[in-house]
Formats: structure tokens, sequence, C-alpha cells
């Protein structure tokens, strides 16, 4: 199994679902929501952890862990 990164959203288009997460070591990955999540507003600044899929490059399994708020 991927281990799971940490990171933090730095960008997200609610009209295309797609955003940027940058990670703990400041790279960035691509996510794209094809889900709703309940309860949560995606934006900028949420503290997220993923999985980096292997042959994509991109995030999934994208959880929210807690807002900036």
């Amino acid at each position: 199994m991927v281990p799971k990164e940490m990171g933090i959203i730095d960008y997200y288009n609610e009209t295309e679902s797609f955003g940027k997460i940058r990670n703990d070591i400041g790279e960035e990955v691509l996510f794209y929501q094809s889900s709703l999540i309940t309860g949560f507003s995606l934006k900028k600044g949420l503290k997220v952890s993923f999985n980096l899929h292997q042959t994509l490059s991109i995030a999934i399994n994208v959880l929210i862990i807690e807002s900036k708020d």
C-alpha cells in the first residue's frame, strides 16, 4: 500500500473541481474532487492527507485533516 502524505490545499477551483496541494516538502500535487465531501467546503489552507497515484502523479484518497479557520 502507498503511504499517506500530508499537505495543504494551495489552490482550488470550485467550478472545475480541480486544485493543487503543496506537500510537506514544498512540491505541488494536482487533485480532482470526484465526490462530495459532507460538511466541508474545499478551499485554500485546508490541511489534508492523500496518497500519490504512482502512474498519474496526482493526489488520490484526499482526506481533510483540519481547516485553517
